[in-house]
């Protein structure tokens, strides 16, 4: 965690403008919406519909435009900023600070963790990082919109939701000592190669090369079996958990048609809802997924050096 702070922190500047952007980018679009939803209803009321009220729409239809090209190109800079810096803070820990005692200080375990920890937790900075706090607060404004618009409505989206989340906690728990398993097979199988590399001399005085030849064999099959039934895993349960996002989205729309023949609310508010209410489920359902692998990142960062 102290790796990831100083990382934040020596971007603190790019962090908050893209905090800032994604906040910008998601309220013009909950407004934008509402907006529509608004135009409909006058529309079945057969009200007069003002000119400011066109013009208002069409500002926030390009607002949001705006809003989301400045919220992706923020987050991306932003994020190929925080890999970058941790990348050079780790090459300058091992560059000129040699005489210092890590567990990373050995060559073997340096390349190692280039290929493993260092790898893993740059593609988590620059592709997973940003999309996920993008969401996460995409997530909580839809959700309190909603609450304040049609608390009802809303607690049908609320309820089936966390029975799901209940499934994904369940193959989260399942997925993530997966993941952990696989990265430690992987592990051990460059461990072989980096020690084989390192005592290349020995190997050939004592003609060891089919010993080592055999142990890499062995690692290598173990960290093709566990990436198998990583695969297998993820597509199993991937695959149900799509299905079951639909139900809160099928149960909307029943409730939503019911409570329209019945007067309770406007077409326009269902559209509302329909349009929207993705976001708040989707954040739900992957929140479990998001710990498990920000758990992760975390663990590689721990493995890394910085300077």
């Amino acid at each position: 965690m102290q790796v990831l702070k100083w990382v934040l922190r020596n971007n603190h500047k790019w962090v908050i403008l893209s905090f800032l952007a994604a906040v910008a980018s998601n309220l013009s679009q909950i407004i934008y919406m509402f907006f529509v939803g608004e135009l409909v209803n006058r529309i079945e009321e057969r009200s007069a519909i003002e000119r400011s009220f066109y013009l208002l729409m069409a500002g926030f239809l390009i607002t949001n435009a705006v809003t989301q090209y400045l919220c992706q190109l923020s987050g991306r800079y932003t994020a190929e900023r925080l890999a970058h810096t941790l990348r050079m803070g780790f090459l300058r820990a091992k560059v000129y600070q040699k005489g210092r005692e890590s567990k990373n200080g050995d060559a073997a375990s340096a390349m190692s963790v280039v290929q493993n920890e260092l790898s893993s937790a740059n593609d988590y900075l620059s592709n997973t990082f940003f999309d996920m706090i993008g969401m996460s607060i995409s997530g909580i404004l839809v959700f309190v919109c909603l609450m304040i618009i049609n608390a009802k409505l809303t607690m049908v989206i609320l309820l089936p939701t966390l029975l799901i989340l209940g499934y994904v906690l369940w193959t989260g728990g399942k997925l993530s000592k997966v993941v952990a398993q696989t990265l430690e097979e992987k592990n051990r199988m460059n461990r072989v190669v980096y020690s084989a590399i390192d005592h290349y001399p020995v190997i050939r005085v004592y003609d060891a090369k089919e010993f080592v030849q055999e142990n890499y064999d062995k690692a290598l099959e173990r960290w093709g079996r566990a990436e198998i039934k990583k695969d297998r895993l993820y597509a199993i349960c991937n695959s149900f958990s799509g299905v079951l996002s639909f139900l809160p989205l099928l149960l909307l729309l029943v409730a939503g048609v019911y409570m329209v023949v019945t007067g309770e609310i406007m077409i326009g508010t269902l559209i509302f809802f329909l349009s929207l209410q993705k976001s708040v489920t989707m954040f739900i359902m992957n929140m479990p997924m998001w710990i498990a692998n920000f758990k992760n990142f975390i663990v590689n960062l721990s493995r890394i050096d910085v300077a």
